[in-house]
Formats: C-alpha cells, sequence, structure tokens
C-alpha cells in the first residue's frame, strides 16, 4: 500500500456520505462536547491480572509500562482503539472485502476483487502455521482492542454518520490489515497489463524510449507470443478501469545511516522517512512500550502490534520500499469440453472453488464463487464484465508472494524492538516476508547494516519476460522456482565509506545472480542525499534534519541545460528570464517551481498523449528520464517523438516552445497574469485526506488537512502530487507521512513528526496539531527516559484487574 487509502473514495458516491447531512450539527455538538469532556484515569478491566500504567506526553504519545510483553500488546490495542478506531476497522474491512456492508453497492467492485484475492484466506491460513507465543501476542493485542470497546464511551463520530456498528477485533484482523499494507507496497500485476496495451500502441523502439531502463541497464524487450495478447487486451483494459486509482501512487522512501566515522559523537545517526499516501489520521501511530524485555519506542500501525519502526536503547531500524516485482499474472488454458479443469504441465488439474458471500448495505447479499489455479485466483473472474472480457477458453491467475500460507511477516513486527545487536536485528528480519524492504539499522556498538529483506520469487533464466507481461501458466519457464534465500538477497554489513543510502533505487551490483525488478526507482533522491552527506565531514541530529526537508530539485538540473536554450518569444522571455536565475530549489514561495512543473506536465502531453490516447493517464505526465533521453536524442529517440529539424537547432525545441506556451497559458488562467505574483506553495497543496468523508460536500474540510507546501516528485522531501484540471493545483497526496532520526549515542535526542497528529478524532486538538512542525521540518523528541517522559507528562492511566 487505491494503494493511498482504505477505499477506492471515487467509487462511493457523495451522496451515500452526506445522506444523514440533517443531523450532523447535533452530532458534532454531542460529540465534541463527549471528546472534549470525557476521560477516566483509570479503568478497571475484566480479564487483566496485573496493572498497566500508561503516561501521556503533550504530543499525546502514550508510553506503556507493563509486567509482561503480551500486557504491553494489550495495551496498545487498547490505546489504538482509543485513538484510531475508525481507521483500524475500516482497514480490516477493505482487506477483508467487507466494506459494502457499510458503504453498499458502490463498494462492491472493491469488494469482489478483495475476496477474489483472497488476504482473509491467506491470514487465517498464516495464523493456524504462527508459533504460539506469536499467536498469544495476537490474542492479547485483540482483547485489549476489545476490552476498550466494552468500556462505556461514544464511538468515533463516522460510525455515527454512517450508521455502522463495530464488530470484535480478532487476531487475524491484525493479520489482515498488515497484510493489505503489503499489497499496496508490491508490484507488479497491472503494469503487466498495461505493458500488454501499450504494445498495440507503440513500437518496440518507442516502447523502450517511453519506458527507459535503469541507467547503465539494457533497454526492455518484449518477446513476441503471436496470438495470445490480442485475445487479453480486452480483459486487460477492464481490470486496468478498475483499478487506475492504485496507478501512478508515488509510494517511496528515504533512509540513510552513517557511522562513527562520520558522525559528531562518534556514533552512528540513522534518518528514515517512509513516503507513503497521506492519509487522515496518519498512517501511523507513535507509541513506547516498555516491558520486561521490551523498551522500544517508534512508529506503530493501528490494527497490528508491535513497532514496525522505531529503536531501542541498542538498536534503531528503517525502512524503504525495494520494490520488488513479486507478483505474475498468468494466463490459464482451460480444458476443451470440461470448464472445471485447465492445463498445467503434468497433464490437466480442477480450479479449487471456494464460496464467499458479500453482504451489501440496503441490497441483497452476493454469491461470489472464486477459482483458485495452481499459480492463484482468478482475477479474470472478479465480475461480469471481467468475465465477458476474458477470451474463450481462457483465465487469468494472479501470483503474489504474499498469499503464501507460512507468510510470518508478524513476528518480526513483535520482536524487531528487543533485538540488541545489529545482528540480532538483521536475524530478526529472517522473519519479514511481504513485501521486500531494504531494512538499513545501527546499533550503539558502532554497527551499521541493510538487508533486503522479503520473499521474491525465483525465475528461471529461460524466463525471458521476467514479470513484465501475463505469461502462459502451462509453459513450465514461466513458474516460479521458490524464493531468493535470504543470505543471498541483497544486504550489507558495514560500509567502507562510512554511509548507506537506500531512497528506492537499484541496491544491486552488475553481478547480482537474480532478478528482483527491472522498475527500480531512478537515483534522484539516492544521489542528493549522497550529495549533501559528503558537503559536511560530521553529521549530527540537526544536519540530517536539514537533508529530510531539502527541497533541490535534481530533475532542474537535468533538464534546465536543454529546455533554456529554445528560441523565446515576447510572451515566454519572463518566464525563460525567471528560470535562468532559479537556485532549482522547490521552495513555496518561489515561482519558478510552479512554471517548471507546468512546462514537464505540458511536454508530456505534447509529445506522447496522443500517441497513447486513452492510455495516457495511466502512463501518466511525468517521466524526467524519457524527456532527457529525447532531447538528448539518446539512440535516435528525437526522430520517434519530435518533428525533425535543421542540423544546428538541437532536438525537440519547437515540442518545448508550444509545451512553455501552453504551461503559461494555463497558469495565467489560474493564478493571474503577473509571474512574480505566482507561488509554488499556493497551487501545490498537500492533503491528508480522510477516507470516506474527505470526499462529501460541506464536511470534507473538518475532516481532511491541507498545507500550501514546498517538495517535488524528486526531492528528498518528496511530493507525489496530482494535478486537478478544475482548480490547476497540484495535490500532493503521497509524500514522508513520518520522518524520524535515530541517535545510537544518546537515543534520547533522536526525533519524529508525524503529518498530522496522534488522533483519529477531528475534533481533538491532536487530530493536526504537528502539521507545522511536519510542514516546517521541525519535530518532537523520542523519549524512552522515565524521568524526562513524567516531566513531560500531562495525563496518567491505569488499567487495573477489575
Amino acid at each position: 500500500m487505491d494503494e493511498s487509502g482504505n477505499i477506492r473514495s471515487s467509487k462511493i458516491s457523495p451522496r451515500r456520505l452526506i445522506n444523514l447531512c440533517g443531523l450532523i450539527a447535533l452530532i458534532v455538538t454531542v460529540l465534541l462536547v463527549a471528546s472534549l469532556t470525557w476521560s477516566k484515569d483509570e479503568f478497571k478491566l475484566a480479564g487483566l491480572s496485573r496493572p498497566i500504567e500508561i503516561v501521556r506526553d503533550r504530543h499525546a504519545v502514550p508510553h506503556v509500562y507493563a509486567q509482561t510483553v503480551d500486557d504491553a500488546y494489550f495495551a496498545l490495542g487498547f490505546l489504538h482503539a482509543q485513538d484510531r478506531l475508525w481507521q483500524m476497522d475500516l482497514n480490516r474491512r477493505a482487506g477483508s472485502g467487507r466494506l459494502a456492508e457499510i458503504f453498499g453497492s458502490d463498494a462492491l467492485e472493491q469488494d469482489r476483487f478483495f475476496r477474489t484475492l483472497g488476504l482473509r484466506r491467506a491470514a487465517d491460513a498464516n495464523f493456524q502455521q504462527l508459533d504460539s507465543a506469536t499467536r498469544a501476542s495476537l490474542d492479547a493485542y485483540a482483547k485489549g482492542v476489545n476490552t476498550y470497546l466494552s468500556q462505556d464511551h461514544f464511538l468515533p463520530v463516522e460510525y455515527y454518520l454512517l450508521g455502522a456498528k463495530f464488530e470484535p477485533w480478532n487476531p487475524v484482523d491484525s493479520l489482515v490489515w498488515l497484510k493489505t499494507m503489503a499489497w499496496r507496497l508490491s508490484g507488479n500485476w497491472w503494469e503487466e497489463l498495461l505493458n500488454l496495451r501499450i504494445r498495440k500502441r507503440l513500437s518496440p523502439q518507442q516502447f523502450a524510449d517511453l519506458f527507459p531502463p535503469y541507467p547503465g541497464d539494457a533497454s526492455l524487450v518484449f518477446p513476441d507470443m503471436p496470438g495470445l495478447y490480442e485475445r487479453f487486451d480486452g480483459l486487460a483494459g477492464r481490470l486496468l478501469a478498475q483499478h487506475h486509482e492504485e496507478i501512478n501512487k508515488s509510494v517511496g522512501s528515504n533512509n540513510w545511516v552513517v557511522d562513527g566515522s562520520r558522525s559528531a559523537s562518534g556514533k552512528p545517526l540513522l534518518a528514515n522517512d517512509p513516503h507513503m499516501p497521506l492519509t487522515a489520521p496518519s498512517l501511523w501511530y507513535f507509541a513506547h512500550l516498555h516491558a520486561p524485555g521490551l523498551d522500544a519506542i517508534g512508529a506503530t500501525l493501528p490494527g497490528v502490534p508491535g513497532i514496525a519502526l522505531g529503536r531501542n536503547q541498542q538498536v534503531a531500524w528503517s525502512f524503504t520500499n525495494t520494490g520488488p516485482d513479486t507478483q505474475d499474472i498468468f494466463l490459464e488454458k482451460i480444458l476443451s469440453g470440461q470448464p472445471t479443469r485447465y492445463l498445467t504441465v503434468d497433464g490437466s488439474q480442477a480450479f479449487k472453488e471456494i464460496p464467499e458471500i458479500i453482504q451489501v448495505k440496503d441490497a441483497a447479499d452476493e454469491l461470489l464463487t472464486v477459482r483458485i489455479s495452481k499459480h492463484g485466483p482468478l482475477i479474470s473472474d472478479v465480475d461480469t464484465d471481467a468475465k465477458t472480457a476474458t477470451p474463450d477458453g481462457m483465465v487469468a491467475a494472479l501470483s503474489w508472494v504474499g498469499l503464501e500460507a507460512d507468510d510470518a511477516t508478524i513476528r518480526f513486527m513483535l520482536n524487531a524492538g528487543r533485538a540488541q545487536t545489529a545482528g540480532e536485528l538483521k536475524q530478526t528480519a529472517r522473519d519479514f516476508h511481504a513485501p521486500q524492504q531494504n531494512i538499513v539499522y545501527a546499533d550503539a556498538g558502532g554497527n551499521i547494516g541493510m538487508v533486503a529483506a522479503g520473499r521474491v520469487p525465483l525465475r528461471t533464466a529461460s524466463n525471458d519476460i521476467k514479470g513484465r507481461l501475463p505469461v502462459p501458466g502451462w509453459d513450465p519457464k514461466y513458474d516460479w522456482q521458490g524464493f531468493i534465500p535470504f543470505e543471498q538477497l541483497p544486504q550489507r554489513d558495514g560500509s567502507a565509506d562510512g554511509r548507506i543510502i537506500t531512497a528506492n533505487q537499484k541496491i544491486t551490483a552488475p553481478d547480482y545472480p537474480y532478478f528482483i525488478t527491472s522498475g527500480w526507482a531512478l537515483p534522484y533522491r539516492a544521489e542528493r542525499i549522497a550529495e549533501l552527506l559528503d558537503k559536511s565531514d560530521k553529521h549530527n541530529v540537526a544536519s540530517f534534519a536539514a537533508i529530510q526537508a531539502d527541497v533541490g530539485n535534481p530533475v532542474a538540473e537535468q533538464l534546465l541545460p536543454y529546455l533554456l536554450k529554445i528560441e523565446t518569444s515576447d510572451q515566454t522571455v519572463p518566464a525563460i528570464q525567471l528560470l535562468r536565475v532559479w537556485d532549482k530549489r522547490m521552495s513555496a514561495q518561489a515561482a519558478q517551481p510552479l512554471i517548471f512543473a507546468e512546462w514537464l506536465r505540458q511536454l508530456a502531453a505534447v509529445l506522447y498523449q496522443d500517441k497513447l490516447g486513452d492510455l495516457y493517464e495511466l502512463v501518466g505526465d511525468y517521466n524526467p528520464q524519457f524527456l532527457a533521453n529525447i532531447f538528448n536524442d539518446r539512440d535516435g529517440g528525437a526522430t520517434r517523438w519530435c518533428v525533425a529539424a535543421a542540423l544546428s537547432v538541437p532536438p525537440c525545441q519547437q515540442e518545448m516552445q508550444r509545451a512553455l506556451s501552453q504551461a503559461l497559458i494555463n497558469l495565467k488562467q489560474h493564478y493571474g497574469d503577473d509571474m512574480k505574483q505566482w507561488r509554488w506553495g499556493r497551487a501545490h497543496v498537500t492533503v491528508f485526506k480522510h477516507q470516506p468523508f474527505g470526499q462529501a460536500p460541506v464536511i470534507g474540510s473538518l475532516f481532511n488537512v491541507e498545507t500550501e507546501s514546498p517538495g517535488g516528485m524528486d526531492t528528498i522531501n518528496v511530493s507525489g502530487y496530482r494535478y486537478d484540471e478544475a482548480s490547476g493545483r497540484y495535490f500532493g497526496e503521497a509524500g514522508p507521512a513520518f520522518r524520524a532520526i535515530y541517535d545510537l549515542a544518546e537515543p534520547d535526542n533522536s526525533v519524529f513528526i508525524l503529518g498530522t497528529g496522534q488522533s483519529g478524532s477531528p475534533f481533538s486538538p491532536h487530530y493536526r496539531d504537528m502539521v507545522t512542525a511536519w510542514l516546517q521540518g521541525g519535530a518532537v523528541p523520542m523519549l524512552t527516559s522515565r524521568e524526562r517522559i513524567l516531566r513531560d507528562a500531562v495525563e496518567h492511566i491505569t488499567l487495573s484487574p477489575e
């Protein structure tokens, strides 16, 4: 992890969200008063054998003191339910395919897909194979959630607006949400479908231009399978239409670590800012858990026990998405006259069939029969339209590593906080199965390291498609041969230059023997981080924070030398003059970032919108490496995309001029004629979107959190923005959902910040109280010292046996 939220918001009719508007004033008033006045400092709880102390600081971060680790997880479940109940409930419903129960038929399409995919079935299987200690921790967490719900209190406002009810939390629900997160961060099934369709629109050379390889890698070459892919074009179009909101989401991350040779303290420093779709409340919830054998603080996922990202007194760890290709679509051939059987290398085999009943609000239940081949569930069965679009005698199955029955990723979440050395942390990462993450870590002994932990399919040497197109399921050369062994995953123990950087760039050497992906993120952020690290001999928390906030634009450094060579007109001279003196920073107060961003957007439209037609939106309007290659006429690419020009004229001048003229017309329409009054921050607005009420008329502004902001698509302080044609604004919908810096010399010097706040209630002062600090690159301390915690305490809660 559409990728960003819990539901595909565009599918939900606003009428369904506001049909209770006549009651909103009453509900808001009652709940606002209740949220401000209802509180308790002690809870007498049945089934609890030992007291638990909870201390909240002024940022609403809870510090849990328990006498056993499972009691700490009980308390975390209690706190998650208290602060984020609606969020965790919606997430388990999304992954379980149960949104239609509260949203009605608008959510049926998504429910059908997730029932077909079977995250809930996989989570059930995982739970059965977990060891007893892990199951006990999941049980303790679920018990904490349900114990909170057994108390007298109001439910979150969303339940009243929708007329929904909360069902008791089940330990498997935690695994469903963890698996849903893994799904959203995995790839690349929809790219296979998109590639299948684009091959009909472009020549092989144009395809190679538009989707350039990672710098230094060979261009993609697709084998030809005459007659096969043409038959699946309709199904590919149907599935892409259903899942278009999952495409072009900027989901990446930054992390880097330096050892003592490059820090002022002589001990490691570690920075992390996971880039995720931005939501209100935040995806993350900070907490400190203290129990015998556990003293960890960091980011938790509401709905899941354990510290996902964070530190203890000896070790800190962080994630970025590796971006592996862990999904393949297999085309299965049905036996003639036997619709329940399909062809395999060993003969025929029967589909496994599983009935799924989907309950629909204000409508009859729907029966969905899920069919599963040896490769996975049949995504061509998701609905009648998909079945109709599927060619006779064929179906399409989806394989994904996250559906394996022995997935043990939850064990990493529960045990990472107990590691006392870098080596122990790395060993814990053996349990991290999905999604593959670049886990960068450090310990107080001075050790730093990285392991790209997670399951990646082993594909045969004869597999010439390598996950870029659907493959024949009856051909054994495309079957997975297990997973890359943990010992052979990309990893580093220490670093000769005292630093390790991952920012979704390629992390394998040229001689690495295994295929991980052909879709590495370009190294813009990684190279910029390295550049800034090299500007100082010794780093501290403040210098790391400055790097996290950096908005220098490496794409501008790359492309402006070409763009500024155009022949100007009276209309374009002022813009070119501004760009010539630009510092190439995506600053909120500057006009140049707006001109540059719109120029690139218009260039994409000029160069390939007509060629792609209805696929243009799926490919997207941001492709800087393509532009750089065309402007440089790499492999003669300019002649395939631009009109021919005189030899003395640089390539694509006419297209650059046309795009800039259109960009300025568009900007003047939205922001006035005076360029000097334009500001990137006015146009570029970061939106932390609430699900589902962020899209609702009138009340959306109560639930959403919006702020003008700096940053861009490839700056370190990244913004995955989406252009809105109606308003002319660039809505930042993905970015650093939280930032953290860990100081291994003095752990209490570590800091973090969320994009919004700790609370899930829009009426709480802690719903959006961190947004200003997040915007300005600020942070709050990550304290585990009891003395300092008590000095900063604003609330004490005791959970006592009844």
